[in-house]
């Protein structure tokens, strides 16, 4: 849980940390993940209390100390940390935002993470919910999971892409040649081994694509993200990353039939 504070006059956020779950779902995605050869969306450990706060607390600082613009760790406690607030929400600036505006801030948002990523960073879920903005520089939170217990940082970084991919799709249903060009744009500067893994991942997912292509509204939407990513550089990916989010999301994953 996260709420706004207010300290010496400065607006700040209290995020409290509930007991750790998922398991069933993490392992199912995991199943899912390893079966196709998806390294990249191995979901990594979902923990709890003070052990989400650790792990939270000490990527911050390592995003800091690489020169990602993520929030000030103010104070902890019990379960919770107290961090500064770095920029308005990414979501809400999109949604209000004209096509031009839109394409502004999808730019730059790419910008920032293949920075970051240049300097050795990696995120996990860089969804535009994930995302701030305050004016000049995209910021970014959330960072009780560390990927990299389950992956190596090559596919942590491919898994940034993923996500944010998958993220901002949505917002692109009438443009989807102006989301791809942007992605190809994004993609093409990356190091090769993360362009690699996702050009590997993608193709294992078209049969996927078109199969969901046929249900409803939901998987009809992420099938278009995927085809939309697939022709920057082959992102197919996408979809299973909508299943992880949408699982977390509605507590659902009735799709998974599908894989057995």
């Amino acid at each position: 849980m996260v709420e706004p504070i207010v300290i010496d006059g400065q607006r700040a956020w209290l995020k409290q940390y509930g007991k750790g779950s998922r398991a069933m779902a993490l392992g199912l995605l995991n199943f899912v993940a390893h079966r196709f050869q998806l390294d990249a969306l191995r979901p990594p450990p979902h923990r709890g209390g003070d052990a989400a706060r650790e792990v939270e607390a000490r990527r911050l600082g390592e995003l800091q100390a690489q020169g990602v613009n993520v929030p000030d760790v103010i104070g902890s406690g019990h379960a919770a940390l107290v961090i500064g607030e770095n920029g308005s929400s990414f979501n809400t600036c999109l949604r209000e935002a004209d096509d031009a505006g839109r394409d502004r801030l999808v730019m730059a948002a790419m910008r920032a993470l293949a920075e970051a990523h240049s300097r050795g960073a990696y995120f996990g879920q860089p969804l535009p919910r994930n995302l701030t903005w305050d004016g000049e520089r995209v910021g970014f939170i959330d960072f009780e999971e560390d990927p990299l217990e389950v992956m190596d940082l090559a596919e942590a970084q491919a898994r940034d892409w993923l996500m944010f991919g998958y993220g901002v799709a949505k917002y692109y249903a009438d443009r989807p040649d102006c989301l791809q060009a942007m992605m190809a744009e994004a993609i093409g500067t990356v190091q090769a081994p993360v362009r690699e893994h996702v050009h590997a991942v993608s193709g294992r997912l078209q049969r996927l694509a078109r199969v969901c292509m046929k249900l409803g509204r939901s998987a009809r939407t992420l099938a278009h993200s995927i085809f939309i990513a697939h022709g920057a550089t082959t992102m197919g990916v996408l979809m299973v990353v909508g299943l992880c989010m949408d699982f977390f999301a509605d507590g659902e994953l009735d799709i998974l039939q599908l894989f057995c």
